[in-house]
């Protein structure tokens, strides 16, 4: 009798999970290399509009933004010269995190710090059926809109 049960409750498991995976499907994983000793998990809004712009554009200007603060920050990528064509998201280390918002008058000045040495530069590469593709996404100050 217990063993009708576990099936029914595995069964009704497995296909939440696999409801949940068919959901998100079209969802891709980018990992980002920045000039930091750390990756960055990056998730794409649309990343069927990432990949077509980077295809086109595989150098490219970004505005990078930081809404949030301490371990709910969360930062957004997006082009300088097609605000809407993508926006990637991701978090930093906790560590730098804290580091950010630990001074509260130091917070925008460490936010704009952290861009400008560790994200001034990130590369993202993806595999495709025939090798490795990269893309190179910078940071300029000029881009800045808010920390």
């Amino acid at each position: 009798m217990g063993e009708g049960k576990f099936k029914q409750a595995a069964e009704a498991a497995i296909a939440q999970f696999v409801a949940v995976l068919q959901q998100h499907n079209d969802a891709e994983l980018l990992l980002g290399f920045p000039s930091a000793p750390f990756i960055l998990p990056l998730a794409a809004d649309d990343h069927k509009g990432f990949l077509a712009y980077a295809e086109s554009m595989p150098d490219h200007a970004v505005r990078i933004r930081r809404r949030g603060h301490g371990a709910a920050a969360e930062w957004t990528v997006s082009p300088v010269a097609a605000e809407g064509a993508y926006e990637l998201a991701f978090k930093l280390p906790e560590h730098v995190e804290r580091w950010i918002s630990g001074i509260a008058e130091k917070e925008r000045w460490r936010a704009l710090e952290v861009k400008e040495q560790f994200l001034s530069a990130i590369t993202i590469y993806r595999m495709n059926g025939s090798g490795v593709r990269a893309y190179q996404l910078r940071y300029e100050a000029s881009s800045l809109s808010s920390a």
